[in-house]
């Protein structure tokens, strides 16, 4: 037996308990990979880590713009694909609730998805 699709009438749903934590998480990795300024001097990271060795502070660029691309790439083509599963569940482009998914999705990425499958009855 096929499951219907739930029609969501342009409402959004604040992710809660077992999704809100990993999305936060995530949103707060992405925050902290855009800030260059964590591995510049006058930063505690630099001042009392990164300074004393330049492999170190080698290491530390390579890994924040690794986390950069990989976390806001992989989060823009989920959030892609995540539109149109609003438009299948009825969530119209022209909503503000459209807006809040697509803000939540671009943050949570795959825990999103999950809560998104919940509120829609997937999961």
């Amino acid at each position: 037996m096929a499951v219907r699709p739930k029609n969501l009438h342009n409402t959004y749903v604040a992710p809660s308990s077992p999704h809100l934590k990993p999305i936060i998480i995530c949103g707060i990795i992405m925050a902290l990979s855009a800030r260059s300024e964590l591995l510049a001097p006058g930063s505690p990271l630099y001042d009392h880590v990164l300074s004393r060795s330049p492999a170190a502070l080698t290491w530390g660029r390579w890994l924040q713009n690794a986390l950069f691309y990989f976390l806001f790439g992989a989060h823009a083509v989920e959030t892609a694909v995540f539109t149109q599963k609003l438009r299948v569940h009825g969530v119209s482009v022209a909503s503000a609730a459209w807006w809040k998914w697509v803000g939540t999705c671009l943050l949570g990425g795959r825990f999103c998805f999950l809560h998104f499958n919940r509120v829609v009855g997937y999961g």
